[in-house]
């Protein structure tokens, strides 16, 4: 092991071997200042490769000359969706990313987020406190799949762990990655699971195929509980980053785990912009340094007189408010049900006396959608999960599948574009989905804006057969001025061609028919901020 200048200040000690307790050894690379110095450390456990530094192809990943993902303020040493190892050792912190085990250099068998990932981590936690570098104090950080890690390892408390930053990282990957409600996702796992495979140590075998396995496991079952993390073990301070953009991935675990985590010391930060500009952005990396030198360093910054929850009220793509709450969900929010009225292709606030069909081609076409659209009066803000509730049939088949996106249109009726998964620049206000037959709810988990279901059972339709369902539409925080409306689409398919992410198994047959007014109340029960 060497060590080696990479600024004036700075030195990486690369392939330093860490021993777990069953003998596979993992890699990791250590970031120390020069001259060295003992500091807290942050560290982050990556399958995408510690090595690739200056990471020129994750770079290249996450800028794409700035066009989808935004202008990236780090160093070329910062890895793949990693924190900024110049950034943080210039901070005072000692900077450690390991592969994660069967992952590039590390040994042993790679699985996806498995319990034997979260000890591991638990393992390198607790080694790095006991470094001569080290002040025994431990803090976790990072985006995405390095976010998600943190959930496992700290559900397990290792004594050394300070603090967690998991910057949007989902919760359960039945309901956010393999499936949404659902629905198969089709366009980012097999992406995804590409680059697995090619990084995977080649010596080992892996030990699962997700995307074979997430098929042979359509519904909730032990395979999915054992990648839960139990967040209602985590105790220890947390910085949690939910974006109202990366609808389809992250969002909802991401304020999931917000919600569901024991830590008494807990702060949310929202935003709607692009992931990793954000993560990277000079004010955002102000609240990470302000959060972890408190807990990791004891330096009395006032971080304990931080608002709980900083809040992004989006008007547009680029143009949004910032305040803060005491919580979340937020407490002054009023949930109101719009009725769709399929005569009019309106919402209203009573239910029409009337009742009326719309009827659309769920495999495309002109036809491909129904709409209904809502005119706001008065200036209103629009924060939190909303639930779309609807009666619905098909002419053929046994099944639909229901997509719902939500838009915001100015005055004059021209569309107003918000960020979306994976830096989509002309996304809508927000998204849901659904499987007829997973239409069950768990009535102990589900609240006014948020359904939750069980997908423990099959539930087919009968041709013509009018079923009632209710589709969680994911967390937002919207403004619309007096004169803007909020277009509700119901279709059968993808609203737009997202960046590697798409539903490409469609269980469509024949034409589907939305129900309204009298014995349907169909309707869109609405979060109203009370200001």
């Amino acid at each position: 092991m060497m060590s080696k200048r990479i600024a004036s200040d700075v030195t990486v000690e690369r392939d330093v071997p860490v021993p777990m307790s069953d003998g596979v050894q993992l890699m990791a690379n250590v970031f120390h200042s020069f001259p060295p110095r003992r500091s807290p450390v942050l560290m982050s456990v990556t399958p995408y490769g510690k090595d690739a530094l200056p990471d020129r192809l994750g770079m290249l990943l996450m800028r794409l000359s700035g066009v989808r993902f935004g202008q990236l303020d780090c160093s070329a040493w910062t890895g793949f969706e990693a924190p900024d190892p110049l950034f943080w050792v210039r901070a005072g912190y000692t900077v450690v990313q390991a592969d994660v085990r069967g992952m590039h250099k590390s040994e042993g068998h790679a699985g996806v987020l498995s319990d034997r990932d979260a000890q591991d981590y638990y393992e390198l936690v607790e080694w790095a406190a006991g470094q001569s570098w080290s002040t025994g104090a431990v803090g976790l950080l990072g985006v995405s799949y390095l976010a998600m890690s943190q959930w496992r390892v700290a559900a397990l408390r290792p004594p050394s762990l300070r603090a967690i930053c998991p910057w949007e990282g989902l919760t359960d990957l039945l309901r956010e990655l393999g499936y949404q409600d659902g629905v198969p996702e089709t366009g980012f796992i097999r992406a995804w699971w590409l680059r697995m495979q090619r990084g995977h140590n080649k010596r080992f075998p892996m030990n699962e195929n997700f995307p074979a396995d997430r098929d042979q496991h359509p519904l909730d079952d032990a395979y999915w509980e054992a990648k839960r993390p139990g967040l209602e073990r985590i105790e220890v301070p947390a910085l949690v980053c939910a974006s109202w953009s990366d609808h389809g991935l992250h969002t909802r675990g991401s304020l999931e785990g917000f919600e569901r985590i024991a830590s008494a010391q807990k702060w949310l930060y929202t935003h709607g912009g692009r992931k990793w500009e954000r993560f990277y952005a000079p004010e955002a990396r102000e609240v990470q340094r302000r959060f972890f030198d408190h807990f990791l360093k004891g330096e009395p910054n006032g971080w304990e007189t931080t608002p709980r929850v900083r809040l992004t009220v989006r008007r547009s793509r680029d143009v949004y408010d910032v305040r803060t709450a005491p919580d979340w969900p937020l407490l002054e929010v009023r949930y109101v049900a719009h009725y769709l009225d399929a005569v009019t292709g309106t919402l209203t606030p009573e239910l029409p006396v009337n009742e009326g069909v719309v009827q659309y081609d769920p495999r495309g076409g002109p036809r491909d959608r129904a709409s209904f659209v809502y005119r706001f009066e008065h200036d209103t803000e629009l924060t939190g999960g909303m639930a779309l509730r609807l009666w619905v049939s098909t002419a053929e088949g046994d099944d639909m599948d229901l997509f719902v996106l939500l838009r915001k249109v100015d005055a004059t009726g021209k569309e107003v574009f918000f960020y979306g998964y994976n830096g989509f620049s002309k996304d809508g206000v927000a998204k849901g989905w659904l499987r007829v037959s997973h239409r069950a709810l768990d009535p102990e988990l589900s609240r006014p804006g948020r359904p939750w279901h069980t997908h423990r059972q099959r539930q087919p339709v009968q041709p013509d057969e009018v079923v009632p369902v209710e589709i969680e539409v994911l967390a937002c925080s919207t403004y619309f001025e007096a004169g803007t409306s909020l277009r509700v689409e119901v279709l059968g398919h993808d609203a737009a061609k997202y960046p590697a992410f798409k539903h490409g198994r469609s269980v469509n047959r024949g034409t589907h028919s939305i129900h309204t007014g009298g014995r349907y109340p169909s309707a869109l029960l609405t979060p109203f901020v009370n200001r």
